[in-house]
């Protein structure tokens, strides 16, 4: 037999593509490190032969050289809701542009979950998180806290703690829907949350208090239903709100999971939208657009989330800013589709 079959094929190295390319080896080194500038020219030659070698730069040696590891964690309530998937989609690309790697934990809503999601980023000595977080639990902020490496979180906790990005008002989405559907002429509109012990629940609750209380509408305690942030929630919501002798006209919803559940419990008892109820979903999930009907929602893009968020946390890996916490905001926008009638 062949004992060549058995032998490796010699390792591509820094030198191999500096001389393909030629240039300097340190040049390679800047530009698969994004250290500093490279020339567009010199970029070129480079990619070309790291693409004919199909050359891999060894992430682990890098994380000694740096001592970064060369990974981030992205802490998500729900990756079955199509607004975090897209998240953790746009945001690995960036990382990936970045030379890292995101890590992804799913806490399926639970802060016991958040808590041990946090634990790992020490553990595994991720150089930062992006935390979208259901709680604001002094134990999860101290947490935080005490990893002393970049964090990026979804909600500003009770101050301006870390690098954060949200709506430019807390609830503003939930609010918009709630004015929307008031001014379309309902006065008996009702409001689906998810969790009710969340902090994003909280701040969608405040947003469709605001809209009632600035038309001064009566707000009415058996008009407001919280349970989780998923479709299952959302079916639970249309069985409480169809059982009320006295139904509401519209509901407003925490996020169209929620919106899309609960047309779904009111197809199988028919209960008609917009005819009978009109809904406002949360998210502008690409399932929002192909339900029937059609469902009217706020944008709340994860995409520009994930490019927001990914900025403010390697501006702190990468680039050494150490200065105060920042705030990124993401506009909200009202989608009118066909689940709204006016009255």
């Amino acid at each position: 037999m062949d004992v060549n079959v058995y032998k490796t094929k010699k390792s591509i190295t820094m030198n191999d593509i500096a001389r393909e390319a030629g240039v300097s080896v340190a040049t390679v080194s800047r530009f698969i490190n994004h250290e500093v500038f490279v020339g567009e020219e010199k970029a070129k030659r480079i990619k070309a032969a790291i693409e004919k070698f199909h050359y891999m730069p060894n992430r682990f040696a890098r994380g000694l050289k740096t001592s970064r590891s060369m990974q981030i964690m992205l802490i998500v309530p729900d990756i079955k809701n199509p607004y975090y998937a897209k998240l953790y989609d746009v945001l690995q690309s960036i990382a990936h542009a970045e030379g890292y790697v995101v890590i992804l934990f799913n806490t399926n809503e639970s802060e016991a979950e958040e808590i041990h999601a946090i634990k790992l980023v020490s553990e595994l000595n991720c150089d930062g998180v992006i935390f979208c977080s259901v709680s604001d639990d002094r134990q999860i902020i101290e947490s935080l806290k005490a990893l002393n490496k970049p964090v990026v979180a979804s909600s500003g906790f009770d101050s301006k703690i870390f690098d954060t990005v949200h709506g430019v008002k807390p609830g503003q989405g939930v609010y918009l829907a709630t004015s929307h559907l008031l001014d379309m002429g309902h006065r008996k509109v009702a409001f689906a949350g998810g969790n009710p012990k969340s902090i994003l629940n909280d701040r969608r609750l405040s947003g469709y208090r605001r809209a009632m209380d600035e038309r001064k509408v009566p707000r009415l305690e058996a008009y407001c239903f919280s349970d989780s942030f998923t479709l299952e929630g959302g079916y639970r919501a249309g069985e409480y709100f169809a059982s009320l002798s006295d139904r509401p006209t519209a509901i407003a919803c925490a996020n169209d999971m929620i919106a899309i559940g609960i047309m779904q419990y009111f197809q199988t008892v028919g209960i008609d939208i917009p005819q009978d109820i009109s809904i406002v979903g949360m998210d502008n999930i690409a399932m929002s657009e192909i339900v029937k009907p059609a469902l009217t929602t706020v944008i709340n893009d994860s995409a520009e989330f994930a490019e927001k968020a990914a900025k403010l946390l390697f501006d702190r890996i990468l680039y050494d800013y150490d200065g105060t916490a920042r705030e990124a905001f993401c506009e909200r926008k009202l989608i009118e589709r066909n689940s709204v009638r006016r009255i």
